[in-house]
């Protein structure tokens, strides 16, 4: 049978008690008995049921975890500046912006030049 947690609302009193899931919780408490102040509380429980991994197993759940993390920080600004701090996420966007005017600068001053020949590509250092 399972242990639960209750605590009285009114007194702050905490106890233990055990009985069946689909019993109804208690409702009165025993230390000042007042109806209807009871709260059962979540713990941790016994530790039953838990797995625990090990070895190779672990070291893939976090690659795994780490991989799924990582894609949903390319998405989710907020969760990317969470996970890399607000300090350097900010420095991210600046750089960011700062290189990004940088090419347009670039795009903008680079000359044009026109290939007569189709599917060859030259470099613009050097000469024809």
């Amino acid at each position: 049978m399972p242990t639960y947690e209750h605590l009285c609302q009114s007194c702050q009193y905490e106890w233990e008690e055990s009985y069946g899931i689909k019993q109804n919780p208690p409702t009165l408490c025993p230390e000042c008995n007042v109806e209807g102040s009871v709260k059962r509380l979540i713990s941790g429980g016994s530790g039953r049921g838990i797995v625990i991994l090990t070895g190779r197993d672990l070291k893939a759940h976090i690659d795994a975890e780490g991989k799924k993390l990582a894609r949903a920080s390319q998405t989710d600004e907020s969760l990317r500046a969470n996970l890399i701090g607000e300090e350097k996420y900010h420095n991210q966007l600046l750089q960011t912006e700062h290189i990004t005017n940088e090419l347009v600068k670039i795009g903008k001053s680079a000359p044009k030049v026109e290939n007569k020949k189709k599917g060859k590509v030259r470099r613009l250092d050097q000469k024809p």
